[in-house]
């Protein structure tokens, strides 16, 4: 909006200029009634009335340009930049009379800038890396909102006077939009992503952290946690996995006529097959046995997950705290003006709570998980060894043939 405003000052004084007020109507043309000049005193003091009438209209035409300096520094204007740089340092000059070609070619100037700021165009500049070299380039201008140069985004940095090339980059398929756009021809229409902040919020994609700087902030709780997750993440799939095949075993056991020792059913009925005696109490502590060693079998490291889900969570708060003592003693040394030195100690205590709530929660879930598969198990495991039982304890009950009774026989 300020380069319209600023129009609206250099209009008023180019139509001063075009309709002869910097100088006195006297000398613009003679009167005819005067057979004589005036004396060159009355002249002087004529003329400086109406330069101290106009003092407020020049002084304007100087602020505007001096508001309009920041706007011809850079590079890549469109047209001369040192001529249109010139021509502001003239007008912005207080000891320079501002005549009525510098405006016409000012109002010319500014007219292209706004032409230039709603077009796309594309030109050769210095483009500088993130090490700080710099090379030539193709660069395409997307009106007065972002940079291209070889299907990545670069910014204009006012304070050197340079196009800059981002070290860090958008999402991929952002930059995939932006070189797909550089090959489509100039009548075509292309989406492409913008940057309506002129360049601040790419800027700002520097400072946030990635993952792994994000990580390094939690410190070595951090890591702690970590480590505790992925243990425990590959001991949970180890398990899932183990689980998963026990029980196909425990089915092909269930179509099998004959103890298989790769599963927990066929060795509980080994175990029963192999014992000597037909006591009941002694093949049942057999079966009870048996069945106690493979329910822990099946109920291996579980207990270990549920000790990481419930620690996850306290170490989270354990780096909180050293976070937050961290932050303290940052204010203890330099005070709180400036939230970069706090920023440090805030950081640990917020990514180690997040890490512990994150290590938790999905282990407690895969605890439930596993638990309930085990405990399935077991539960078969359990029906089928007492039925098992019951028919070893059926076939010992039951008469033999040279037991029966002559008149029962057939």
């Amino acid at each position: 909006m300020r380069p319209l405003c600023v129009l609206r000052v250099l209009g008023i004084a180019a139509a001063c200029a075009v309709f002869g007020v910097f100088l006195p109507s006297a000398l613009a043309a003679p009167e005819a009634k005067a057979e004589q000049p005036a004396p060159p005193s009355e002249v002087e003091a004529e003329l400086m009335t109406v330069l101290a009438a106009k003092e407020e209209l020049f002084l304007s035409i100087r602020e505007s340009a001096a508001n309009l300096k920041p706007y011809y520094v850079q590079q890549v204007l469109a047209g001369d930049p040192s001529h249109q740089r010139e021509l502001i340092d003239r007008l912005a000059d207080s000891r320079h009379m501002p005549n009525a070609d510098e405006l016409t070619q000012l109002f010319a100037s500014l007219q292209n800038q706004l032409d230039a700021l709603g077009s796309i165009a594309s030109f050769r500049a210095p483009v500088y890396a993130p090490s700080g070299q710099a090379a030539e380039k193709e660069v395409l201008r997307l009106g007065g909102f972002s940079f291209l140069s070889e299907g990545r985004y670069l910014v204009y940095s006012p304070e050197v006077d340079r196009l800059i090339e981002l070290p860090r980059q958008p999402a991929p398929n952002l930059l995939d939009l932006a070189r797909e756009y550089a090959r489509v021809e100039a009548p075509s229409l292309a989406p492409v992503a913008i940057d309506p902040s002129a360049g601040q919020t790419l800027q700002l994609l520097v400072q946030v952290p990635t993952l792994r700087e994000r990580i390094a902030q939690g410190g070595v709780v951090g890591y702690l946690i970590l480590v505790l997750a992925g243990v425990a993440y590959v001991l949970a799939a180890y398990r899932f996995v183990e689980l998963t095949r026990i029980g196909q075993r425990i089915r092909n056991q269930l179509q099998s006529s004959r103890p298989r020792l790769d599963n927990p059913l066929g060795r509980v009925l080994a175990r029963l097959e192999q014992a000597n005696t037909n006591e009941e109490e002694v093949l049942y502590l057999t079966v009870e046995e048996a069945l106690t060693g493979e329910q822990a079998h099946l109920e291996r490291a579980l207990p270990f997950l549920k000790l990481v889900a419930a620690i996850a969570p306290m170490l989270g708060l354990l780096g909180t705290v050293t976070g937050m003592i961290k932050t303290f003693q940052a204010i203890a040394l330099h005070g709180s003006g400036d939230p970069k030195l706090m920023s440090g100690g805030i950081s640990e205590a917020l990514v180690t709570t997040v890490e512990g709530l994150v290590t938790a929660i999905p282990i407690l879930l895969l605890h439930s998980l596993l638990l309930g598969k085990s405990q399935t198990l077991a539960a078969l495991l359990d029906a089928h060894a007492s039925a098992a039982l019951a028919a070893r304890l059926e076939r010992r009950n039951a008469p033999a043939d040279g037991d029966i009774p002559p008149k029962n026989r057939v």
